[in-house]
């Protein structure tokens, strides 16, 4: 190799990685925003949530343990009641997400509830930083997790596995995901995802949501509103 090709290489090798260095991730600038706003509305776990993803995304390694960024209790719609996942997970592959609640009696006695629910089996997804939604139905009584029906729902029994990645349909086949309305007299309700090989995400406190018939949004409503609204503008903006 003659000098100048010598030069030209080392030209390549030294600018190439700086001009590529110099190119905006859309995911890291929205971590960072979301992170930003989440300090200013005063939502510490949000925030340290979205500094783990964004420490994830830097460190060049992939690590497999899901990140449950922050879980929200939606308002009743024609359609049901969800519960608002927002996750992140470098090798996508949630599949279920748990419930763990903690009810305190008058006597000063604490009673833990853990129940498990697969239900983004069949209907994983391919994107790092996800807005979930899962139905889910409000557990007023003695309701549990129907181990049966969630296990025939795993094997694709009576299913089309493949029908259940459209939204309306995967609704329509999902067994009941029973959890409890926040209460700091009664129940702290917390909410966890899993992934294929067991990994599991930090347990996030969930907030009770706004009440029936007040349609003033809990900061944590609008928080989210903000965070799914700012995703698409990025996606819109990609070429």
């Amino acid at each position: 190799m003659n000098k100048r090709r010598l030069i030209q290489a080392l030209l390549f090798v030294i600018f190439v990685p700086t001009i590529s260095g110099c190119r905006r991730d859309p995911l890291v600038d929205g971590l960072e925003r979301h992170k930003e706003e989440a300090k200013a509305k005063g939502f510490r776990e949000v925030e340290e949530h979205c500094e783990l993803a964004l420490s994830r995304l830097r460190n060049r390694v992939l690590d497999p343990e899901p990140i449950l960024v922050m879980p929200l209790l939606g308002r009743v719609t024609p359609s049901g009641r969800y519960l608002l996942l927002e996750t992140f997970d470098e090798d996508r592959d949630i599949v279920g997400l748990g419930i763990r609640e903690e009810y305190n009696d008058a006597n000063g006695l604490q009673t833990l509830l853990t129940e498990e629910y697969p239900a983004f089996v069949h209907r994983m997804s391919s994107g790092l930083l996800l807005s979930r939604p899962c139905p889910v139905k409000i557990r007023d009584g003695d309701q549990r997790k129907n181990e049966q029906r969630w296990d025939e729902y795993v094997k694709g029994e009576g299913i089309d596995v493949n029908s259940p990645r459209a939204i309306e349909r995967w609704t329509e086949t999902l067994p009941p995901v029973w959890i409890s309305i926040p209460d700091p007299n009664r129940v702290d309700v917390y909410v966890y995802v899993y992934d294929k090989a067991g990994h599991k995400s930090d347990l996030v406190k969930l907030r009770p949501p706004s009440r029936e018939g007040d349609y003033k949004p809990t900061p944590e409503q609008l928080f989210w509103k903000k965070v799914r609204m700012d995703r698409q503008r990025s996606v819109e903006k990609v070429p």
